[in-house]
Parts: structure tokens; sequence; C-alpha cells
């Protein structure tokens, strides 16, 4: 992974100076420069996330690449995702707006959909977790299921109400 790193910093022409001020001084650029040149060959784990949320925010760099070293090493830019069928094109928006408008269909008729979704949610969980509202979106679905079980223990007799002891 520091491969990798050291790579993107190299083609990108980053400094340890850019480093710093771009991961809001939580690498120093003492720090930065010990992993530039070799010094430090095997920085910490945090060290190594803030240098892979830097250079993916700043750079639009592939997380999975940084990562694992697959796919592309940098993302593409939303306009270059599209899809051409017969002659017409779909833009990602109009896309991404027909399966939320339809996703009871999709998700309802399709495992293979539900679970290439729930796989991606793992992979970039770092990504979804700093999303305010998709950690509500998550709390709410765990609120409704939690209830919903919770219900139908009550209904087994499972759950009885607790009565207090003196």
């Amino acid at each position: 992974m520091i491969e990798r790193i050291l790579k993107i910093i190299e083609e990108q022409k980053i400094t340890s100076y850019k480093i710093e001020k771009g991961t809001n001084n939580h690498i120093s650029s003492v720090a930065a420069r010990k992993i530039l040149i070799g010094e430090t060959t095997k920085p910490r784990r945090a060290t190594l996330d803030i240098l892979i949320d830097f250079l993916c925010a700043k750079y639009n760099v592939s997380r999975e690449w940084l990562n694992d070293g697959t796919g592309d090493m940098y993302l593409k830019d939303e306009a270059d995702y599209y899809i051409e069928k017969q002659g017409v094109r779909f833009e990602l928006e109009e896309l991404i707006a027909h399966f939320i408008d339809n996703q009871e269909m999709y998700l309802e008729k399709s495992d293979t959909i539900r679970l290439l979704i729930i796989d991606n949610i793992v992979k970039n969980k770092d990504f979804y977790l700093k999303s305010e509202y998709f950690k509500l979106f998550v709390d709410d679905l765990v609120e409704k299921r939690i209830e919903v079980r919770l219900q139908e223990l009550k209904d087994l007799g499972v759950i009885v109400k607790a009565s207090k002891k003196d």
C-alpha cells in the first residue's frame, strides 16, 4: 500500500508541506518528509488512513486501488459515467433518479443487486460512515427492525412485561 501511496505522491509532485496542509496538520511536514524519503518505511495505520483520505479527496485517487491495487488508479469524473443504449445516452443523474424511483421493484426482484449494494457499502464503509444522512438512514432501519423483532417476541410470549421487585 505504501508503494502505491508514494507513487501517487511522486506522480502528482505532492510536497510534505502540501500533505501537512491538506491533512489539517494531522501529519506534520516532518513526518511526511520521512515517509517520502523512505526513512519511515512502515507508517502507522492511522497515518496511512489519513494519507489515503487526503489523496482520495484532493487528487481523485481510487481508494480501492490504494488499498489493494485493484481497479483504476484514478476515479473518473461524474461526467464520464453514462450508459448508451441504441444511440440514447443516459447520464448518471438520470440513472440514479430512475433507480431511486423504482428501487423497490429492482431490489424485490434481484438478490444480486441487493448483494452488490451491501457489498459496496461494506467495501466503502469509511465513505458512508462520514455521511450523516446515511447514519440516520441506517439508525432508522435498525430501530424499525428492532421494534419489529421485539413485537414478534412479545407476540410469541418470550418477552413479558417486567414487574418491579421491592
